[in-house]
C-alpha cells in the first residue's frame, strides 16, 4: 500500500480505536472516575444523610453565624471509609451540616442538631469499591439554630483503587473486546486481520492485539491517555 493511501486510512482508524476502545478507561472498566463530581456523588454514601438536588446554602457572613475550621487532606482506599472533620464555634449550636462533592449537582444534608456552642463534627463517608484512583474535594458548612450559615471548608481526598474492576469474560483477569463488547470494539483491518483490545483487570495493563502481536498501551487505570498514546502504533500494525 502506498504512502498516500496509508496516510488517508490512519486518521479514520485512529478515531475508531480511540472511540471504540474508550478514551475513558475508567468507564470501560466499570470504575467511577473521581474527577467526575456527579458520578462520584451518586455512589458515595454518608450514613444518615439525605441527598438533596441543587447547591448547599451560601455563607451568611453575619456576626452571629457559626464559624468552622478544618479541611485537612485525606487519603483513603476504594471500599474504605474516610472521615471529614470540622471544628465549630456557634452562639446557637448547630442544626444542619451540608456536604458536597465540589462540582456536583447535589449535596448531602445531615440533620443532627446540637445545642453545644463549640465542638468537633465528624462525618463518615463511605467510598465504594468501584471508585478509581484519583482526587476530589468536599465542600462542608453548617447552619445554626438562628438560621445563620457558616463559612465553608474544603477537604481534599486522594483515593487509591485497590480492587479488581467489575466485569467478566476473556478468562482469568483479562477481558478483550472479542469476548466483552463493553471493553471496546473489534476493528476490522484493511489487511484482512482484526484488531482486538484487551485489559488485565488485576493490574490495569491494556494492549491491542493483532495476528499474535501485542501493542502495549501501558496501564489504562492509572493513565487515562494510555489508549490514545498507543493507538497510532496499533493502526500501523492494522494496515
Amino acid at each position: 500500500m502506498n504512502k498516500v493511501h496509508l496516510a488517508a486510512l490512519i486518521p479514520g482508524l485512529l478515531s475508531l480505536l480511540v472511540v471504540g476502545c474508550g478514551g475513558d478507561s475508567n468507564s470501560d472498566s466499570g470504575l467511577v472516575d473521581p474527577s467526575d463530581p456527579n458520578a462520584l456523588s451518586q455512589v458515595i454514601v454518608i450514613p444518615g444523610a439525605e441527598r438533596v438536588a441543587g447547591q448547599p446554602p451560601a455563607s451568611s457572613g453575619t456576626a452571629d453565624a457559626p464559624t468552622i475550621t478544618g479541611g485537612a487532606d485525606r487519603e483513603t482506599d476504594s471500599g474504605d471509609q474516610t472521615v471529614i472533620e470540622v471544628g465549630y464555634d456557634s452562639p446557637t449550636g448547630y442544626v444542619d451540616c451540608y456536604v458536597q462533592v465540589i462540582g456536583a449537582d447535589d449535596y448531602f444534608l445531615i440533620s443532627v442538631p446540637s445545642a453545644e456552642t463549640t465542638g468537633l463534627i465528624q462525618i463518615p463517608v463511605n467510598i465504594p469499591e468501584n471508585v478509581a484512583s484519583g482526587a476530589f474535594d468536599f465542600y462542608t458548612c453548617i447552619s445554626g439554630a438562628n438560621g445563620g450559615v457558616s463559612n465553608p471548608v474544603r477537604t481534599s481526598v486522594d483515593v487509591t483503587y485497590t480492587g479488581t474492576p467489575p466485569g467478566g469474560g476473556g478468562g482469568g483477569n483479562v477481558i478483550c473486546a472479542t469476548d466483552d463488547p463493553s471493553v471496546g470494539a473489534v476493528i476490522p483491518c484493511p489487511n484482512g486481520q482484526s484488531l482486538d483490545f484487551c485489559i488485565d483487570q488485576g493490574n490495569g495493563d491494556c494492549w491491542y492485539a493483532i495476528g499474535g502481536n501485542r501493542i502495549s498501551c501501558g496501564n489504562c487505570l492509572s493513565n487515562q491517555n494510555a489508549i490514545t498514546e498507543c493507538a497510532q502504533r496499533a493502526v500501523e500494525m492494522c494496515i
